[in-house]
């Protein structure tokens, strides 16, 4: 998520859809080839890898993460909640495939 985090930026200064696909992936990603043992870190990782992702950019380039009405001058926590909200979408499918595919797995292993 680092290497799109900063291939987004140095690309259009802005997170955005390349973000967002990227995020989609690595959860995709993540899911197929975790271990049966790390199923529920991976379960729980979309959204914690969305936060974490975002709270390193908002620290690191404030301006990368823009939402419309957001202050010019807002703080670190109103990024990431501006930044989770607008890649929502990303999260919300990132998350629910990561689930369905460790749902898959669980019902198709072999006893």
């Amino acid at each position: 998520m680092a290497g799109a985090a900063t291939l987004q930026l140095t690309l259009t200064d802005q997170l955005g859809l390349f973000f967002g696909v990227c995020f989609v992936l690595a959860s995709l990603t993540a899911a197929l080839v975790v271990r049966p043992d790390g199923f529920f870190t991976v379960g729980v990782l979309p959204p914690l890898l969305m936060v974490g992702t975002l709270t390193v950019v908002a620290s690191a380039t404030p301006t990368a993460i823009a939402a419309p009405g957001l202050a010019d001058d807002a703080g670190l926590l109103q990024r990431v909640i501006a930044g989770v909200v607008s890649q929502a979408g990303a999260l919300a499918i990132g998350h629910a495939a990561a689930i369905g595919i460790l749902g898959v797995r669980i019902c198709t292993a072999p006893d």
